[in-house]
This record gives structure tokens, sequence and C-alpha cells, in this order.
């Protein structure tokens, strides 16, 4: 009993040193965290991560309670989760906020409903949230494999906390971020309610992001997850497991729903939806940039801008990056300007990015709050996704916007061209 006590003391003291250590180089500046936190790859570590994956994807049937949590007030969303062979599920959340909102897979669609009034979107006008604010759903296809549920949560709309790990693991989904893994390393054993897991650290886009792992010794299932983005202000969360169950009995009306009678199906708004029409004024502003001078968008005025809205952990960015400098390269002579604008990334970051990715057209780097509302109210990216891109014309009027990265860049040089350039 002694030794089974004192190795419980020793992991417990271990874990509470490494949950010491992680919080303390999130805190410091990318010179102490950079070269200790970009891991080497360990084989038996990610051996361990691939068996997790493996053992979500092998299961016939998987249930599971997860509670998401982080900030300094440490509010959380609980998920109560139902996961079928071969593409049914069933999340229900809630938090303190509102009552229960819920997710249904029935195998060719997703249902998203909610128990009484749903919540706001930021996309929407108080009059129409009056008119589609109870007795409304949602209904989405969901292709096998290619569907995120953890993407998808954040449409329920009372989240503060989405899930880390997706739950679409469970059907074949593999994490956007996969390619961008460093490597992973064994951070010893630790206990998570009595129970002894293993402890494997992930980092991704040399250590932008870092995932720890609790993993069961007994079912290589997860206990809890703790994710680290160093950002301007870094942000912490953690996702805690319970109740995990292979083979639980979920009778098929779990994942079965229909609309009752009086129900309209509602096409909830986009991001897309609020941002600036064709003809608008681009807003200006002056604001820092890479070089640690100012940027003043209505210098440019006379020129073609694709103004660039990105950041360092965004896959998407990191796809594009390499394209918008080879556009630069090629017609920055010739009347456009690339001008890239980040919000979020601590400086030093985001000028490691652009130094690695040979970044050399002119970039805002400036996270104040003066930054941040050019950005939420000026441009009226109101969720922070990225990349968002704004062609704007010679008279400083946009021409186009939209969000994502298209590979073709259709979208993008019909937008140039419609703003005046001569593109080859």
């Amino acid at each position: 009993m002694r030794n089974k006590i004192n190795v419980w003391t020793i992991t417990t003291i271990a874990g509470l040193m490494l949950e010491s250590w992680a919080l303390y180089m999130v805190g410091s500046s990318p010179s102490h965290w950079r070269s200790s936190m970009i891991v080497k790859d360990e084989p038996a570590a990610h051996a361990l991560y691939e068996n997790m994956i493996e053992t979500i994807r092998q299961a016939e049937s998987l249930s599971y309670q997860s509670v998401c949590s982080g900030g300094p007030e440490e509010r959380n969303s609980t998920y109560n989760i139902l996961l079928k062979k071969p593409n049914y599920f069933r999340v229900e959340m809630s938090n303190f906020l509102s009552g229960h909102s819920t997710l249904v897979g029935d195998g060719d669609n997703l249902w998203f409903y909610w128990k009484g009034v749903r919540p706001f979107s930021a996309y929407e006008d108080k009059d129409s949230y009056e008119k589609t604010r109870a007795n409304v759903y949602i209904k989405k296809a969901t292709p096998i494999g290619k569907f995120s549920i953890r993407d998808q949560i954040n449409l329920l709309g009372t989240a503060w906390f989405g899930t880390i790990l997706d739950p679409s693991t469970f059907h074949g989904h593999t994490d956007s971020l996969a390619p961008y893994i460093d490597g992973i390393r064994s951070r010893g054993t630790d206990y998570v309610k009595n129970e002894e897991c293993e402890v494997i650290e992930v980092s991704f886009m040399k250590a932008h992001l870092t995932r720890y792992f609790w993993i069961s010794r007994k079912d290589h299932l997860p206990r809890k997850i703790k994710e680290i983005v160093r950002l301007a202000n870094n942000k912490v969360e953690v996702e805690e497991f319970s109740d995990m169950t292979f083979k639980a009995r979920m009778p098929q009306q779990k994942f079965t729903w229909s609309p009752p009678d009086g129900w309209q199906q509602w096409e909830k708004p986009g991001p897309d939806d609020i941002l600036l029409k064709p003809g608008t004024e681009a807003p200006d502003f002056e604001l820092l940039s890479a070089d640690g001078g100012k940027i003043k968008l209505s210098d440019y005025k006379g020129k073609v801008i694709w103004l660039y809205i990105w950041q360092c952990g965004s896959p998407p960015c990191r796809e594009e990056m390499p394209h918008l400098q080879a556009l630069s390269e090629k017609y920055k002579n010739k009347g456009l300007v690339i001008l890239g604008f980040n919000c979020a990334d601590d400086k030093r970051i985001a000028r490691n990015f652009m130094r690695e990715n040979s970044v050399t057209f002119p970039n805002i780097l400036d996270s104040s709050d003066a930054s941040e509302k050019v950005i939420f109210d000026g441009y009226k990216n109101r969720s922070g996704t990225v990349p968002l891109s704004y062609i704007i014309d010679t008279r400083s009027k946009v021409v186009d916007a939209w969000y994502g990265y298209e590979e073709s860049h259709k979208r993008a040089l019909a937008a140039l061209k419609k703003a005046g350039m001569q593109l080859e």
C-alpha cells in the first residue's frame, strides 16, 4: 500500500510540475519557449497518439461526457456525446448561459435544434432574430469522413468553449492540424480522477500550438486534453472526459429527429453575410507594421490593394502565403499592393513565420485594441475567422470580400481584374 501511495504521490507531483511548466512557458517570450517546445518526435510517444486515434476510429460505438473550460473566469460548456457507426451521432450541449442545444446526425443529415429560445447570432439583426428565435431548426448534409462535428458545434451559438477532440474522429475525419505536427514526446505518467494515464505533448506549427493528452492506460482513450495557443494574448483551454464507454446500448431513436408541426427550417446567416459590400469605402487606418513603422491604408490610394487578414495558426493561411508572395513579386511594380494584416499573433511569432516563408510584402502586425476594432467593426470580421480577403480598387472602394483559401485563386483574380489590374 505504501508503495502505491508513493507512486501516486510522485506522479501527482510530476503532473503538477507539468501543469506549472506549461503555464510558465505560455507566459514566456518566444526566445525562451521556442527551442524547448518544438519537440523532437519520440517513436513511442507518437505510437501512443496514433493508437489513441485508431482506438477511437475502430470502435463500433462510443459515448462520453466532456467539459470544456478556459479563460480567467473558468466558464465551461458540457457536452454529452453518443457516436455510432456508420455515421450516427448525438451531441447535447449546455452551459450557464442557456438551456439545452442538441445536434443529431441520422446517417445522412445533421439536425440542430434548441429547447426554447435559440441564442442570438452575431451575423443577424434584431428584427430577423425576433422572427426566428424559437421553433426553428438547421439541417445539413453529413458526408462520412468529410464532416466535422467540432466545426459545427459553433453553430449552437451558446458555447463559450468548443471541444478540442473532434467527435468526428470516430467517423474517420482527420484533424486539419495533423499535417503540421512538429513532433510528439512523452511527459511521463499522471492520474486523472484516480486513473493512471500516459501524458504526451504534441507540438504543432513550430510550437505555435501545443496539446497535452492524458491517455488512459486502461482503454487508450483520452481523459484530459490541454490546448495552448500562443497568440498576443495566449489562450489556454482544457477538455476533461468522463463516462467513456465502448459498446454502450444506444437506441436508434437517439439518432433520429423530425421537426414538430409549425417549426421552420432556419438558414443561419454566416460571417460572409455582413462583410462590406462592393462599392463601399474601405475604412482607413494607420497601424504598426512588421518592421516597427506605421502603415496607413490611404497612402496606397491609386493602387489596387489585396488586404489579407491572417494568423500563423491557420492552415489555409499557411498554404496561401507562398502564393501571395509570388503574386506580390510579379505585380508589385504594376500597381498591386498585397497588404497583410495580423492583429492576433505575438509579433515575434508572426515575424518568425514571415521570415521562414520569405514573406516580403507589407504587413500590419498590431494586436492593439485599435487594430482589433478596425477588423471587428471596420471590416466586419465578427467571428475572428481567417483568412479574410478584401480587394480594394484605386479609388479605395471595395470590389469583393470573402473568407477562405481557393487554390485556383479564381475569385481573387476576377476581382483584381475588375479593380483594374492587367493580369497575365
